[in-house]
């Protein structure tokens, strides 16, 4: 978490890494942070990046695992549809 605020350090290196967002175009989306902020915020990152690439994986698999065991209101009203033109 970044000091101050409710904003993650992953948040920051999603955008940055994946997103392929520039510092700049963070603090856009951030508009609360500081440029240092964000810089920090990278550093600690790629400072520890194996144990937060770890944990980030490990959510992912959660999410999915919840998703199997529940099916979204949309779901269940299309699985309703579908059934009537079978």
């Amino acid at each position: 978490m970044i000091e101050g605020t409710g904003i993650q350090v992953m948040d920051i290196a999603v955008r940055y890494h994946l997103l392929e967002n520039s510092p700049d175009e963070i603090l856009a989306a951030y508009p609360d942070l500081t440029l240092s902020q964000i810089y920090d915020a990278l550093c600690y990152y790629y400072d520890h990046k194996a144990d937060m690439d770890k944990e980030w994986k490990n959510s992912l698999k959660r999410v999915d695992e919840i998703k199997k065991g529940h099916k979204s209101i949309l779901e269940k009203k299309l699985g309703k549809v579908k059934d009537l033109y079978r």
